[in-house]
C-alpha cells in the first residue's frame, strides 16, 4: 500500500508543477513583460453615469479606482511593491505618488491612462 501511496503523491506532484508551467504567461514573476497597473480617481474613471468607463474593461492592466486619498495611496504602494509600471490619473492618485516618493506615469486624465497603457 506504501508503494501506491508514493505514486499517487509523485504523481499529484508532477500535475502540479506541469500546472504551474503551463499556466505561467508574459506577467508572471519571472517573465520579462512589465505588468501594468492603472491608479485612476473614482471620479475621472466615469463615463456620464456608469460609473466605470467601458473602456477600462479591454485593457490588459490592473486598475484600481481608489475614492479617498488613503486608498489611492494604498493601491499605489501595493502595485509598486509588487515591481508594476504604475499609471497615476487625478489628484488623489498623483498626490500619492508624489507622497510616497513612487516613480509612477503621471497624466491628467483617463485619456491620458489609456494612452499610456497603449489603447
Amino acid at each position: 500500500m506504501t508503494g501506491i501511496g508514493t505514486f499517487a503523491a509523485l504523481l499529484a506532484a508532477g500535475v502540479v508543477a506541469a500546472g504551474g508551467l503551463l499556466g505561467s504567461d508574459s506577467h508572471g514573476s519571472s517573465g520579462s513583460a512589465t505588468r501594468t497597473a492603472l491608479v485612476i480617481d473614482a471620479a475621472a474613471a466615469r463615463d456620464g453615469r456608469g460609473l466605470v468607463d467601458s473602456r477600462l474593461r479591454d485593457l490588459d492592466a490592473a486598475i484600481r479606482l481608489p475614492r479617498t486619498s488613503a486608498e489611492a495611496r494604498t493601491n499605489v504602494r501595493y502595485f509598486a511593491a509588487q515591481g508594476y509600471r504604475v499609471v497615476v490619473a487625478g489628484s488623489r492618485a498623483s498626490g500619492a505618488t508624489n507622497a510616497m516618493g513612487v516613480d509612477a506615469v503621471q497624466v491628467s486624465d483617463l485619456a491620458g491612462a489609456l494612452a499610456a497603457v497603449g489603447h
